[in-house]
């Protein structure tokens, strides 16, 4: 049941590699912040004890997967893990996912891609736990993009499957999405969504 929907989340969400966050030792990616905290109502449709990972249906985010930090926040009463099955509706608290690199791919920018995700140290570090957000990339053919919503549909490289990337927010990013036509092949690192708060309300 977890490994279907989970499939069926990430082709919601782009998630192809996840980790657990690890203690961090040096900083490359700007720290997460209130900026990048997002809060919302919605349904567990999976969880994962051995990951600690968690898929919620949402109105507001669609149907999403999510790491749970092992230490979450004071009001929801320590580490509630065990009480998140599927069916239980929880209001969650979350970092969302942050482009770390964007560019048209080339054998360099691979490189570069593999080396972010290899090392811990990259990720940007979450707000009061000293544990940094792992990264994960994702390539492939741009299908076509979306400016407004500054996301880019493309079809992934090693699977064949359509993904719709997650909103790329540097300024850097966005200066690469506006140059980006169908056909071009594309390389990106982003931190993983990031549950800092989990509260089953039933």
């Amino acid at each position: 049941m977890f490994s279907s929907s989970l499939r069926s989340a990430a082709g919601f969400a782009g998630i192809v590699v996840v980790a657990l966050s690890i203690p961090a030792t040096s900083s490359r990616a700007t720290d997460l912040g209130k900026d990048d905290e997002v809060a919302i109502r919605g349904n567990i449709v999976a969880a994962d004890p051995s990951t600690r990972m968690i898929i919620v249906e949402s109105p507001e985010r669609d149907t999403l997967s999510y790491r749970v930090l092992p230490t979450m926040g004071a009001s929801s009463s320590g580490d509630t893990f065990g009480r998140l099955r599927p069916g239980v509706t929880v209001d969650l608290r979350y970092y969302r996912v942050v482009d770390l690199l964007v560019a048209k791919s080339t054998p360099e920018i691979d490189k570069q891609a593999a080396t972010l995700v290899a090392d811990p140290a990259q990720g940007p570090g979450i707000l009061g736990t000293g544990m940094r957000a792992r990264l994960w990339a994702l390539s492939g053919t741009v299908v076509r993009t979306d400016l407004a919503a500054k996301k880019i549909d493309l079809v992934d490289s090693n699977g064949g499957m359509t993904y719709r990337t997650p909103w790329i927010k540097s300024a850097e990013g966005q200066a690469v999405l506006a140059t980006l036509k169908p056909g071009d092949k594309v390389t990106l690192v982003f931190s993983e969504r990031t549950a800092f708060e989990v509260v089953p309300i039933n």
